[in-house]
């Protein structure tokens, strides 16, 4: 497995003998400026340019995100 970070400030996990994206994390408002790898906690650790650290549970599907409309509605 490959782990690559994006501008889009996602985490994505490619199979690189099949060539498929396996997952995809996303959590950060802004570029992913560094990434760690915990592989003994099955973890990936992010610091993005949103200035938060994320820690994503490789062992765990990603959360999907609430369009940005439901979000509003709640706080209203």
């Amino acid at each position: 497995m490959f782990y690559a970070s994006s501008t889009l400030g996602h985490v994505v996990i490619i199979d690189v003998k099949g060539g498929n994206l396996v997952r995809t994390y996303k959590g950060h408002a802004a570029p992913i400026n560094d990434m760690i790898e915990v592989p003994e906690h099955k973890l990936v650790i992010t610091a993005g340019d949103d200035f938060n650290c994320n820690v994503y549970d490789l062992t765990k599907e990603p959360e999907k995100s609430k369009p940005k409309k439901e979000e509003e509605e709640k706080k209203e």
